[in-house]
């Protein structure tokens, strides 16, 4: 998720424990080998570049090869192919679910990938243009056929945004029809969406983006309640918000610090009882420290959105 899974989040989200891949923010490739000032903060897979994916969208074959290059000493696990993004101007250039129009060029450009990486090899996709199963597992078979590893599966149709809950039988579906591993992605929110998305596809994994932001501790919960059914987990909610503003500081160079502030807590303020109230305030700061002092003044005052236990 672009301005969403940046160094920052995945150290949080890794300090709670429970993850078992992580994956960067979709980036260019070709800006990757630009020399681009900003590139490097797209390109760092820290703090934990071993299970660590790095998401590539191109709309040339010649840039992601070079891309490949340009990070073969990250050690990282993987390289993800982008090809899902919706965003009119990435479609519009050919990138992301663009690729699903041309699934002939999509394997070669997998099949080229391949080629030149070692690594894990993995792509991210929609269903497609419209509910043609038949046309979606074609394209992935083909990919497979090139030489990926597995797949993410978001079962929305390029258009439609999060208009509509995720159709996760096309996850069951390609899981029993292709000999990779097969992970859905949409609408799992809770351990019980989880279990339930497991059961119901016998899918290999399952990827969390948003719900993930909002609570960091998520796949932490996940692994404890697999474990042992009554495992609870007690968060320090206010703690997580300073922890967060922090890294970002740290971690991000300034001119990122108010955009992906601003947009981690319009999903993490969703805990709080006030929450388009802390939103809208968060949102207008004009700086990390004013953040810091609104939320100071929100705990004080709702001392009971501090902390909670969590079960699901």
């Amino acid at each position: 998720m672009v301005a969403v899974s940046h160094r920052a989040l995945r150290e949080l989200i890794l300090g709670f424990g429970g993850l078992d891949l992580a994956c960067t923010e979709m980036a260019s490739a070709a800006a990757a080998v630009s020399g681009a000032y900003f590139e490097r903060w797209f390109l760092d897979a820290e703090p934990e570049p071993g299970r660590t994916l790095m998401q590539f969208y191109t709309v040339k074959s010649e840039r992601l090869i070079e891309a490949l290059a340009h990070v073969a000493d990250k050690g990282l696990f993987g390289v993800d192919l982008n090809f899902g993004c919706s965003a009119p101007q990435i479609r519009k250039a050919g990138g992301g679910v663009a690729w699903m129009g041309k699934p002939r060029e999509a394997a070669e450009l997998c099949a080229l990938a391949r080629k030149n990486w070692e690594a894990s090899l993995s792509a991210k996709m929609r269903i497609g243009e419209s509910e043609d199963y038949g046309a979606l597992k074609d394209f992935a078979a083909g990919l497979v056929e090139a030489g990926l590893d597995f797949l993410t599966l978001h079962p929305r149709l390029e258009n439609e945004r999060f208009r509509r809950k995720s159709r996760w039988d096309y996850v069951a579906r390609l899981q029993s029809d292709l000999p990779v591993p097969v992970l859905g992605n949409g609408d799992v929110k809770t351990f019980s969406d989880w279990a339930a998305r497991r059961a119901e596809t016998g899918c290999a994994g399952i990827m969390i983006g948003r719900a993930a932001v909002q609570r960091p501790w998520l796949f932490a919960l996940i692994k404890g309640r697999r474990e042992d059914p009554g495992f609870e987990l007690e968060v320090d909610l206010e703690a997580t918000a300073y922890r967060f503003l922090d890294l970002v500081e740290s971690r991000l160079p300034p001119e990122f610090h108010l955009t992906r502030a601003r947009r981690f807590f319009f999903y993490y303020s969703d805990n709080f009882s006030f929450a388009h109230h802390l939103k809208w305030s968060l949102d207008n700061a004009p700086d990390l420290e004013a953040m810091r002092s609104i939320l100071a003044a929100y705990f004080a005052e709702m001392s009971g959105d501090r902390k909670r236990v969590e079960r699901d």
